[in-house]
């Protein structure tokens, strides 16, 4: 299983790398030794702060992954060397296929952005495992408060997923666009009424009140009060705030507050108080079907904006790194939460406060 998990997360690496994976063809310039010349180049002229963030992200699960597997062959610091060593060989793989294609550079400071990102993941393996306070308290705060077994492993793997796609650089993550000439911020709205997107307001509207839905679904008992479902919503907010401060410069960020975004705020709280009653019924389902609708239909609206290389070879706008694979995520996360959600699939509320009451009848004796 944990080799499976390490193979997987190395597809998802070869995809964010090598994507969009045409026009291959052999460097003739300088023959084969061209695939190594970025090796001992000089550093990039241009360093941009979401390169650097996105190739370090990118990698940290990756380091976690091989150390968890590692680790059962191997004493504390030949697993740090190992995975280290993986995380290089990875990365060093990645970038010289990259020298195949036009669309992407192979570079050096990537490699070693990769090689610092495994390093993180096997720092934070060794602060999280169960010898120590950390690895303690997270699994006993993960049984308390999330639901058991393998539905509440997969819910909070999707979980994770849609924090990912927070990182896209497509709806319905806030940095979607161009910021400059796409989002309005609010005070630049009394002359420019026409320029406000509805559509994008809708996918903001129904993102944010589908996330809080779902991780009140994960949830052991519903929320209540009005407090905490106002703290869940706070938090889905707090990701996708977090996720806008790594990408943009901070002179961008006020822009965030733009029309959409309030009068998506304002429809999510709708949301949510129409369908928290029984976050997993019905009106949850129709939310997150609409939400599939509504994005599938923005995709579909700018489908021909990036396309990886034209039929004359000339370079077009091509995602990169981890952004593009965040996008494909966003695309299909609420297909997947509908899956997820679908009656067949979900347990049974009544099961689970039973097995609640099963569990803390045994430790009151």
């Amino acid at each position: 299983m944990q080799i499976a998990a390490v193979l997987l997360y190395l597809l998802l690496i070869a995809y964010g790398s090598l994507y969009p994976f045409t026009g291959w063809r052999v460097p003739l310039q300088g023959g084969w030794q061209e695939i190594w010349t970025f090796l001992f180049a000089s550093w990039p002229r241009y360093v941009t702060r979401t390169d650097l963030i996105t190739n370090v992200l990118a990698y940290i699960p990756f380091g976690y992954l091989l150390t968890v597997w590692l680790r059962a062959y191997a004493n504390r610091w030949p697993t740090v060397f190992y995975a280290a060593l993986g995380g290089a060989l990875c990365s060093l793989a990645m970038e010289s296929l990259q020298v195949f294609l036009p669309g992407r550079i192979a570079s050096n400071l990537d490699i070693l952005t990769n090689i610092v990102g495994t390093l993180i993941g096997v720092a934070l393996y060794r602060f999280l495992q169960n010898g120590k306070w950390p690895g303690r308290l997270l699994p006993l705060w993960r049984g308390q408060r999330f639901v058991p077994g393998l539905w509440g492993d997969a819910g909070l793997l999707l979980l994770a997923l849609w924090a990912l796609s927070q990182l896209s650089l497509d709806m319905p993550s806030l940095v979607a666009g161009n910021l400059k000439t796409q989002f309005i911020p609010v005070w630049e709205l009394a002359g420019n009424w026409r320029r406000l997107h509805p559509l994008h307001a809708l996918i903001y509207g129904l993102e944010s009140a589908v996330a809080t839905l779902y991780i009140a679904c994960l949830l052991r008992r519903w929320p209540r009060s009005l407090l905490l479902w106002m703290s869940l919503f706070a938090f889905v907010w707090l990701c996708k705030l977090l996720a806008a401060a790594l990408l943009l410069k901070g002179w961008v960020l006020p822009r965030l507050l733009s029309g959409e975004v309030l009068i998506g705020i304002v429809l999510a709280g709708l949301f949510i108080v129409w369908a928290r009653h029984v976050p997993r019924g019905p009106r949850t389902h129709a939310l997150v079907v609409l939400l599939a609708v509504a994005v599938a239909l923005q995709w579909w609206l700018l489908r021909d904006t990036v396309a990886p290389l034209s039929d004359s070879g000339a370079r077009t706008v091509v995602p990169l790194n981890i952004t593009a694979l965040a996008g494909w995520i966003a695309l299909i996360w609420p297909f997947l939460v509908a899956l997820f959600l679908a009656p067949p699939l979900l347990p049974s509320p009544a099961l689970l406060h039973a097995k609640e009451d099963t569990e803390s009848t045994r430790s009151g004796r």
